[in-house]
């Protein structure tokens, strides 16, 4: 049965842009394909990438066995997963919000759920390597780093940033960066090599883009002193 009030989706771009729309319609189509209902043109989405479902269970988030995942409250789901008021889903660089009308009115955010946010927002402000995926800019401690990276030093650099603190396997790294199967790794060595010299401080003695040997590698753009 649909509610009488149609549930809310806020959609925030990592340029700032937010727009909102009604989940008015039972199912919604997410993905880097024009096709899709809300459509996230940016190279870690899958071209259908995930779909919102609304039946006599309520409202949830499925993923199409994207490549990159689908994630609730920073959790990757690995099938469906009911949403609650609040919930936000992240893909690619596009994050979610999901706004049940009912429980709207039932009063103030749990603390916990304002906890987080701010948590996260003091997170993002302590960054020292920032990656803007719109502008296809980076920056480090506040400057632009310039000249820009070329395409595939930025989006090896994009790719690790959207997994800060994760471990990115070279599999991985050969599939979103070169878009097809790499078997000669040693390309993916020179360009972690490259990408090093241009942004960090000592490239022999790496402060962000760290390597997990037997692996792969990860990106901390907070790293302590």
């Amino acid at each position: 049965m649909r509610p009488a009030i149609a549930p809310k989706l806020v959609i925030r771009r990592s340029d700032g842009s937010v727009y909102e729309m009604e989940w008015d319609k039972d199912a919604i189509s997410i993905g880097r394909d024009g096709a899709n209902d809300i459509i996230i043109a940016h190279s870690l989405a899958s071209r259908r990438h995930a779909r919102l479902d609304h039946d006599e269970n309520g409202f949830s988030i499925y993923d199409l066995e994207s490549t990159n995942g689908t994630y609730v409250n920073g959790e990757r789901i690995q099938d469906g997963c009911l949403l609650h008021h609040q919930d936000q889903i992240i893909i690619a660089d596009t994050v979610i919000t999901f706004q049940d009308p009912e429980a709207t009115v039932k009063g103030a955010l749990p603390p916990e759920v304002l906890r987080a946010v701010r948590e996260q927002e003091q997170a993002r402000e302590r960054e020292e390597l920032v990656v803007d995926s719109y502008a296809k800019a980076v920056y480090i401690k506040g400057e632009l780093l310039q000249p820009p990276l070329t395409v595939k030093e930025f989006q090896l650099l994009e790719l690790l940033y959207q997994r800060t603190g994760q471990i990115v396997s070279k599999n991985d790294i050969a599939e979103v960066v070169w878009d097809y199967e790499v078997f000669d790794y040693n390309a993916i060595d020179a360009l972690i090599y490259r990408l090093r010299q241009r942004i960090e401080p000592e490239p022999t003695n790496p402060r962000y883009l760290i390597t997990q040997r037997g692996f792969g590698y990860r990106l901390i753009t907070s790293p302590k002193e």
